[in-house]
């Protein structure tokens, strides 16, 4: 009897660790990403917001690839799709050969016909991709549409020379956008393409591919054993799960329910950073938060498109004084824990050559700002507490919008500083979606909002005096020396001459101060420690992820 009982507990403990055994080795390899919402599409034609273009880019590759060289702060190009490329001798065409390994993930072989493809959906009017109206180095018809016949040489299945107009100045950023498969849309009318299944059935030649998509849970990717990025090496899954509140990702982060989180506010670095397993890495980002001064009257220009200037912001004095009396540093101390730094242009510091380190940010003097106002006619002559010219009081409103903790800090710290000088500021919140209606439509004389400079780095989008033309310089800024400098940059090859017409247009700018440059916020992210080979840098943190390994 006890030798039947000794012989029954020896196989109860060997099936109980085969069992364990068994359960760990069927544990997955995997990453787990949050997102606050689901995704509308993975289509490239209609990925606009951030998280659908970095998954989509796992999936459809373009012919160009991108790395951040961080010593220089600019990309480094090299090819992706393309096995090489060459320019012709007055760099008005290129000529492009495919790499002789690519097949799409359903085993189609990738010809030159899919690029000539996604070329033409990108600029048709019918298809409204995010890319239409974007081709203006191209020859196009009057509809913005690429003309086909003029502008694509097909020699073979793999090679191409794609022709640019007369009098542009084409870059490498031209031909850089996802190719799209030619035969999973042919049959589909065009005007259907945002409607399409296609949208959620996605064929592609990346890394990845879409595996599973729950709606409003989950969205799971697996390697695409088609691409030539393909290593048995890599992740064998990448789920990426919504989670809306943003507290609840940093609970699930701590719990090992998700493994990777950027976005991370800076008062909770402290408490993420304490997190067993948990990297926390701080990136110079490109995102700045400022003060807009309508430099103009907004109501003249709306009705008449007459730029006269603002009656309070239309003096340079005036915003170099405004920007002189609020203390910036004081929000990157207290609220942003130090994780950013002071901002005085709109070149990030992350664009190292193109930095002019001669510009300074303005310093926190409310004596000089006081001057530089009464220099400019601003003065107290009533004794009241408050500013006034002419007999109208320096008294406006600060739009911001609501929700965000941030910008309302930075408006209380404004409101406080700029009454010491006599200025009236009253701060209004605004539902977000409206808020950004109303600035682009130049209906605020004041408010808190914030850009992202774009990679490769363009300004002339927010600075240009073009307005019909340059919708996001909501202050309506207006520097004939700048616009010319921001037209030269475009025709200009050489880095050196680029860099130097940078440098100026810096320059000009802080003269200028048309805008109160704020601070360039550091962005937070957070990452299990599992994960090996990660490099987070301007780019996104997820970039180039297919690289990375998972430790036992």
């Amino acid at each position: 009897m006890k030798k039947k009982i000794i012989l029954l507990f020896i196989i109860s403990l060997f099936l109980f660790l085969f069992s364990s055994c068994q359960s760990k080795k069927n544990v997955k390899k995997r990453v787990i990403f949050s997102i606050s919402s689901d995704l509308s599409t993975l289509n490239p034609l209609y990925t606009f917001n951030l998280n659908e273009g970095r998954i989509s880019e796992l999936i459809y590759l373009g012919l160009v690839g991108h790395r951040w060289d961080e010593s220089k702060g600019d990309l480094k190009s090299y090819p992706l799709l393309a096995k090489y490329w060459s320019w012709s001798k007055d760099h008005k065409s290129i000529g492009i050969k495919l790499r002789p390994d690519l097949l799409w993930s359903d085993s189609t072989k990738f010809r030159v016909d899919d690029i000539v493809f996604s070329f033409d959906a990108y600029s048709d009017p019918q298809v409204k991709s995010r890319f239409y109206g974007t081709f203006d180095n191209f020859i196009t018809d009057k509809d913005a549409h690429i003309n086909l016949k003029k502008t694509f040489d097909i020699i073979s299945d793999d090679s191409l020379v794609i022709h640019f107009k007369k009098n542009s100045h084409p870059k490498l950023v031209d031909i850089d956008m996802p190719i799209l498969p030619k035969h999973v849309f042919k049959g589909i009318k065009r005007t259907n393409y945002s409607t399409s299944k296609i949208n959620f059935n996605t064929v592609g030649t990346g890394p990845y591919l879409l595996k599973n998509w729950l709606k409003n849970e989950k969205i799971v990717l697996a390697p695409n054993k088609n691409s030539f990025l393909y290593n048995s090496a890599m992740i064998p899954e990448l789920i990426f799960k919504i989670i809306p509140d943003y507290n609840s990702r940093i609970i699930q982060l701590q719990k090992g329910e998700i493994d990777f989180l950027d976005e991370v506010r800076a008062d909770d670095i402290n408490k993420v950073k304490s997190f067993k397993n948990i990297k926390v890495v701080l990136q110079k980002s490109r995102t700045y938060d400022y003060v807009g001064w309508s430099n103009i009257d907004r109501e003249k220009y709306r009705k008449s498109k007459v730029l006269k200037p603002n009656k309070f912001f239309g003096d340079p004095q005036v915003r170099r004084a405004l920007t002189m009396g609020i203390d910036r540093k004081i929000i990157i101390d207290e609220f942003l824990q130090g994780a950013a730094e002071l901002a005085c242009s709109p070149v990030s510091p992350i664009f190292k050559y193109a930095v002019n380190k001669n510009v300074k940010p303005y310093k926190y003097d409310k004596t000089e700002a006081l001057k530089l106002l009464h220099k400019a006619g601003w003065k107290d002559s009533d004794e009241d507490g408050i500013l006034d010219k002419q007999g109208k009081p320096f008294s406006f409103t600060l739009y911001i919008p609501a929700g965000n903790p941030r910008r309302k800090f930075t408006s209380n710290i404004i409101k406080s500083n700029l009454k010491e000088l006599g200025i009236d500021v009253n701060v209004q919140s605004v539902e977000p979606s409206v808020f950004f209606d109303n600035m682009f439509q130049k209906k605020y004389d004041a408010w808190v909002a914030g850009w992202t400079v774009p990679i490769p780095l363009e300004l002339k989008p927010f600075w240009h005096s073009d307005l019909e033309k340059n919708i996001a310089n909501c202050v309506g800024y207006k520097n004939s020396k700048v616009d010319s400098l921001l037209d030269a940059i475009e025709k200009l090859s050489g880095e050196k001459e680029i860099v130097n017409d940078y440098y100026k247009i810096q320059e000009q700018i802080h003269k200028d101060e048309p805008v109160t440059f704020l601070f360039w916020i550091d962005n937070i992210t957070a990452f299990n420690s599992k994960i090996k080979n990660i490099h987070v840098n301007p780019l996104g943190g997820i970039q180039h992820c297919w690289e990375w390994r998972l430790s036992d």
